[in-house]
């Protein structure tokens, strides 16, 4: 899907001109660092991404990291996209009070939420989870409350 805030030009030509390092060539290499592949841009992939990664190791891979200061895209297994949690940074409470515990956390906008402790800055699931990348966003909840959100800094 196309991001809603660019208008009715596609997200590529907006990255083009706001981030235009983002189709700067690179490798593509597996988690030991071994390259197996170039691409033409990190615009092009996006963490859990399978298909159309321009190689072919004999098992399914996945972008499991993308390095967008050397423009690299990092490859491996399924299993290798799971995470046990995140650092979370400009975290902000809808009262204004800072919480720890318990919480339910949902870090993609069709998904569901899944149970997580949160402990300063650091947000642990319950369960691993898979295909998260800095830069999204997570929003917090007690049912259907919402109790506040942060961006996610790195993955653990």
């Amino acid at each position: 899907m196309d991001i809603c805030f660019v208008g009715q030009r596609d997200y590529r030509g907006f990255l083009r001109d706001v981030a235009p390092d983002a189709f700067r060539p690179g490798p593509v290499v597996d988690s030991q660092g071994t390259e197996v592949g170039v691409h033409d841009g990190i615009a092009d992939f996006t963490v859990g991404q399978r298909r159309g990664l321009g190689v072919a190791v004999g098992e399914p891979r996945f972008v499991i990291r993308i390095e967008g200061e050397r423009a690299t895209v990092v490859i491996g297994s399924r299993d290798q996209l799971a995470v046990d949690g995140v650092a979370l940074d400009q975290i902000t409470w809808t009262d204004g009070d800072f919480r720890h515990g318990a919480v339910m956390a949902q870090y993609r906008a069709h998904g569901d939420p899944v149970p997580a402790s949160i402990d300063g800055a650091l947000l642990s699931f319950t369960e691993p989870q898979q295909a998260i990348a800095p830069g999204q966003t997570v929003a917090f909840y007690d049912d259907d409350v919402v109790l506040g959100g942060a961006l996610i800094a790195s993955t653990a």
